[in-house]
């Protein structure tokens, strides 16, 4: 009874962290250079951070990730 109470707590718990965890951009393709901007609200008007990859695959943030993602990319 316990083991099952706990499974349902558990579960519950990961599926509110998923629900209310930060939205992710698309992957960077091979070759291609990216840029994803992340804002605070729907209306993109709050820029929270930027996360930058490069050709081959190097990353770099600048703020933080926020919920509403925007990502551009182009070719090498």
């Amino acid at each position: 009874m316990i083991r099952r109470a706990s499974l349902a707590v558990l579960l519950a718990l990961s599926t509110l962290t998923v629900i209310s965890s930060p939205a992710h951009a698309r992957a960077c393709r091979i070759d291609f250079h990216c840029e994803t901007y992340y804002y605070s609200d729907s209306d993109h008007t709050t820029l929270v951070g930027i996360k930058y990859e490069n050709c081959v695959g190097d990353e770099s943030w600048v703020g933080r990730r926020g919920s509403y993602p925007e990502f551009y990319e182009t070719p090498c």
